[in-house]
């Protein structure tokens, strides 16, 4: 009977810290205001990103933005944008070399860069992640992108999860 109270009173206790775990570290509102902050520095960092692209001649197009989950309990969610566009005359992974490199004179700081498995180059700036790539969704095309970092949230925010933002150019 006294190991049976020992199991029971073991047991209880871990169902009561690992329902503590799933509490958020934050407010819905204050998660509605850290996800609209994360959201808005991820937008401008990457309008810049595809505006140093372009100066080095890829024809970045389009740039959407979405959300995914960094950790499911307690709920954490982060922003990412991008787009993507043709080379030009330049090789793909010319084109790669050459937008990591003009990064890094914007003041991007290189964090990695190669060639295997295919050309990439991933920078930092404080808490952003900025990448670029070639495409393997669109053989031949160069992709870059910016990543923020992880924003505690509530489960008011799930209703992110799923969507995808046009990324308006200034």
């Amino acid at each position: 009977m006294r190991r049976l109270a020992g199991l029971v009173l073991a047991l209880t206790t871990t169902g009561v810290l690992m329902a503590g775990c799933g509490d958020p570290k934050v407010s819905p509102e204050e998660g509605a205001e850290g996800t609209a902050a994360s959201r808005a520095e991820v937008e401008e960092a990457v309008r810049e990103v595809a505006d140093v692209a372009r100066g080095a001649g890829l024809e970045v197009g389009r740039l959407t933005g979405g959300w995914s989950v960094c950790t499911p309990e307690p709920p954490s969610l982060e922003y990412d944008a991008g787009g993507g566009g043709d080379p030009g005359d330049l090789s793909p992974a010319a084109m790669v070399a050459k937008v990591t490199d003009a990064l890094e004179a914007a003041g991007w700081k290189v964090e990695n860069a190669g060639t295997d498995p295919r050309p990439y180059g991933v920078l930092t700036r404080g808490d952003l992640r900025a990448s670029v790539g070639v495409s393997r969704r669109y053989p031949g095309q160069v992709t870059v992108g910016v990543v923020g970092p992880c924003v505690d949230t509530t489960n008011e925010q799930d209703d992110l999860l799923g969507e995808t933002y046009d990324v308006p150019l200034d």
